[in-house]
């Protein structure tokens, strides 16, 4: 479609409760919108903070046609460049991560300090400033060591979250974590069907088996509020405190970004989210012991974390191109904790591993239906109301 209105007149079409109609998960001007209005305007997760253990440790995040370096400067300070030469625009970093003691150009060899600024450039003028010509920067900020880049000039607020979540943070030592595992799925779909389907568990029960044994999302309400009293009556022996915070992106407070916190139980018997349900790693943090439970915490649209006692699993989804979407997932641990004699990789790994496998096989497979000319919006279950809450954030900023 040429927008022209034509945007408009879908969002002003959209049944309140409905799924989203077929172009925006299909139209090539709609995702160029998008990309103006959401993702460059929204905060990401990259990684941890001990994932950049010393200065000069790099790491690249693409999105679209945008590559940003991160890195620890010589103050240890985090920084967040744009991967482009202030020369003739040529990437500089080649590699996907490393450690380097300064960035420079492999086209004509500008080079700059991991700090950014400008300190050889080859045969220029008498008359030229270098320190005009340092890497453009991009905002970057850390919450509980969780690492956020956002590309606006002036992006949303996090401070909301930095303060209302503090004691989650400090409860489970997030700042002291560490990097188990990173892996990333190609999923051949829309980034937003990737979201959506995060967003509600009226699918788990049909889709992930290996999930629905541990995890009570799944049962209706009134099995689920008996499996949650149980729990909440050991928050506190385990050291937990039960905090709940659901500043979603449709609710949060004006400049903010929206932020969700919340702990749900497992079924009687499950500690962790495990093969066997049983702990793969030191308890996080404060933690003193298992309470059947695991917490929700969200900040902003694309970034979802699921924190058991034991482990903690991160989720971003991202767009590739308009078809195609990555699903990234990081698995971290307490920081003291050792591969091998503290934890297996493939034991911490499994459960979501598997979950994200069937995850993108229902995604991929709702993408092929959407494609259909005969697809038309259907009804949101009860179940759905968190992806309802999405799209309709979705078309706030869409509209705006």
């Amino acid at each position: 479609m040429t927008l022209n209105g034509g945007l408009d007149a879908l969002i002003q079409a959209r049944k309140p409760g409905y799924s989203l109609e077929q172009a925006f998960y299909k139209d090539e001007d709609i995702y160029r919108v998008e990309m103006d209005k959401i993702l460059m305007r929204n905060w990401i997760f990259v990684g941890h903070e001990s994932q950049w253990a010393q200065p000069g440790d790099f790491e690249l995040f693409e999105l679209d046609s945008e590559s940003v370096i991160i890195i620890r400067g010589r103050e240890g300070v985090l920084h967040a460049f744009l991967n482009v030469c202030r020369h003739r625009g040529s990437h500089i970093c080649l590699e996907a991560k490393g450690t380097a003691k300064r960035l420079t150009c492999p086209y004509h060899a500008w080079s700059y300090s991991i700090d950014g600024d400008l300190i050889s450039a080859r045969l220029m003028a008498d008359d030229f400033d270098k320190s005009n010509f340092g890497l453009h920067r991009i905002h970057i900020q850390s919450l509980g060591g969780l690492v956020f880049i956002c590309f606006a000039e002036d992006p949303p607020s996090l401070a909301g979250a930095e303060r209302d979540l503090a004691d989650v943070f400090d409860m489970f030592g997030m700042e002291n974590l560490k990097l188990a595992a990173k892996r990333q799925y190609l999923i051949e779909a829309n980034w937003k069907l990737t979201v959506e389907n995060y967003q509600e568990c009226y699918h788990c029960a049909p889709s992930h088996p290996e999930y629905a044994a541990q995890h009570t999302l799944k049962v209706p309400p009134a099995e689920y509020d008996q499996y949650q009293t149980h729990m909440l009556e050991k928050l506190e022996v385990c050291g937990l405190k039960n905090i709940e915070f659901d500043y979603h992106d449709d609710l949060a407070r004006p400049g903010e970004s929206g932020y969700h916190y919340g702990r749900y139980a497992l079924f009687e018997g499950i500690k962790t989210g495990s093969k066997t349900g049983e702990p793969v790693a030191p308890l996080l943090g404060k933690l003193k012991g298992y309470d059947s439970g695991a917490s929700d915490l969200m900040v902003g649209p694309f970034s979802y974390f699921l924190i058991y006692s034991d482990h903690m699993v991160g989720y971003r989804f991202l767009p590739v191109n308009k078809d195609q979407s990555y699903c990234d997932v990081f698995w971290y641990v307490r920081g003291d904790a050792v591969e091998g004699k503290d934890y297996n990789v493939d034991d911490v790994t499994w459960l979501w591993h598997v979950t994200t496998l069937a995850d993108e096989e229902i995604i991929v497979n709702n993408q092929k239906g959407v494609n259909s000319r005969y697809y038309q919006p259907g009804p949101f279950s009860e179940m759905e109301d968190m992806t309802d809450r999405f799209v309709r954030w979705y078309l706030d900023q869409m509209s705006a």
